[in-house]
C-alpha cells in the first residue's frame, strides 16, 4: 500500500482504561498484576485532500487494523494499520465505504451506499457482489457484525432515490454467498447491529424520521421474528462485550433477555454520554464521557481516561490494546486514531 505520511505524536500517559467496538473478540488480558486503566497513548493523524469522517474500525491482530469513512466520491475511504503506521492504496473507487469486518488477513469485507459489497484477498480489493431488492433503486449497507468467517451479518436500508420509501434489511454470509434475509417491511433505517451470542438474536438499531422528527428504534431478530424492543427518544444505542449485547438510553444500560430489555447498570449522574464502543468484560468497557474524551467502566465505577474535543466514531480492543476513530470538525479532512497500549 502506498503510505500517505500519517502525522505521529506519542503521548506516554499513565491513565485508567480499555474499549471496544467492532474488533476480533478478545480472550482478556491477566488483570491480576496490571491495572487496567494505565496506558501509553498514541496518536495518528490522517489527513485527506478531500472531505473523510472515518466511521468504522475492525481489527483482526493490533498489528492488522482496517478504518473506512465515508465522504467524496474521490475520497480515499479505505486505511489500514500494520503496526507502524497507517496507510491507504490511494484509489478512489466511487463508493463511500460504511462497514467493515473480517476474520482472516485476505478476507475482509466491506459495505458501502452503491448497492454492493466489496472484499480484501489479502492483495486488493474487488467487488464481490452487487445487491439490489426488487421496487428500490439501490441499498446501503452500515455496518458488519459477525461470530465467525461464516457468520457475518449486514444491516442498513433499502431506498428509492426520490425518497419517497425506504426499509429496513438484513443481510446474511454463510462462508459462500451474501443473501437477503426475509423479514416484515419497516419504514426504518438500520444503521448498527450485534449479535448476542447468549441468546443467539441479532440487535438491531436504526432511525425513523416520521412528523415530529427522529425516532429512535431498537429491533430484535431471532431468525423469525423482528420485534421491536424500544421506539422513542432518547436514542438507543447497540453496543456488545464478548457478543452480549449492551443497549443504551439515557445513562441506562440494558441487556437483552427473555425477548426483552432488562435494565442492567444505571449510571444517570455520571459523565457517561451514551455508546459502548466496545469492551473486553463486563468490568472493563469503553462509553462516551460528558468530560470530553474516551470513558471506561472498570466493574465499580465510570472514569474519563482520555480527554479530547474531538467526535468519536468508533473503537476497537485487543488483549493489550485498543484503538478510538475521531473526526476534527473544525478541520475537513482530518481524522485522529487514538491507540491505547496497556502498560
Amino acid at each position: 500500500m502506498k503510505r500517505n505520511s500519517p502525522l505521529v505524536v506519542v503521548l506516554p500517559v499513565m491513565l485508567l482504561i480499555i474499549f471496544y467496538a467492532g474488533c476480533k473478540s478478545p480472550t482478556g488480558p491477566d488483570d491480576s498484576n496490571t491495572d487496567i486503566r494505565n496506558y501509553t497513548w498514541r496518536v495518528d493523524t490522517i489527513k485527506t485532500v478531500d472531505p473523510l469522517t472515518l466511521s468504522r474500525i475492525w481489527g483482526i491482530t493490533p498489528t492488522n487494523v482496517w478504518a473506512v469513512g465515508n465522504g467524496a466520491a474521490t475520497a480515499l475511504g479505505i486505511w489500514h494499520y500494520d503496526g507502524k503506521s497507517w496507510d491507504c492504496d490511494s484509489i478512489a473507487r466511487g463508493f463511500t465505504p460504511w462497514a467493515v469486518i473480517g476474520f482472516s488477513s485476505d478476507e475482509v469485507w466491506v459495505g458501502n451506499t452503491s448497492s454492493s459489497i466489496w472484499k480484501y484477498n489479502g492483495t486488493q480489493w474487488q467487488q464481490y457482489g452487487e445487491y439490489k431488492l426488487d421496487g428500490y433503486d439501490r441499498i446501503w449497507i452500515m455496518n458488519f457484525d459477525g461470530t465467525a468467517a461464516n457468520n457475518i451479518y449486514a444491516v442498513g436500508s433499502a431506498n428509492k432515490d426520490d425518497g419517497s420509501d425506504y426499509k429496513g434489511i438484513i443481510m446474511h454470509y454463510d462462508g459462500t454467498t451474501w443473501k437477503f434475509v426475509d423479514i416484515p417491511y419497516v419504514k426504518v433505517g438500520f444503521a448498527d447491529c450485534k449479535i448476542d451470542e447468549k441468546s443467539g438474536a441479532l440487535i438491531i438499531e436504526g432511525t425513523v424520521y416520521n412528523s415530529t422528527g427522529w425516532i429512535s428504534k431498537l429491533y430484535a431478530w431471532d431468525g423469525k421474528q423482528l420485534k421491536e424492543l424500544y421506539s422513542g427518544i432518547p436514542y438507543g444505542d447497540v453496543g456488545s462485550v464478548q457478543h452480549e449485547v449492551l443497549m443504551d438510553i439515557a445513562q441506562k444500560i440494558y441487556k437483552y433477555e427473555n425477548g426483552q430489555l432488562v435494565l442492567w447498570k444505571d449510571l444517570t449522574g455520571t459523565d457517561y454520554s451514551g455508546k459502548i464502543w466496545c469492551g473486553r468484560s463486563e468490568n472493563d468497557f469503553f462509553i462516551g464521557s460528558l468530560a470530553g474524551g474516551m470513558g471506561q467502566y472498570n466493574g465499580t465505577d465510570f472514569q474519563t481516561i482520555y480527554k479530547t474535543n474531538l467526535t468519536i466514531n468508533g473503537g476497537c480492543v485487543f488483549d493489550k490494546d485498543v484503538f478510538f476513530i475521531y473526526t476534527d470538525n473544525n478541520r475537513i479532512g482530518i481524522n485522529v486514531v487514538v491507540h491505547g497500549k496497556l502498560k
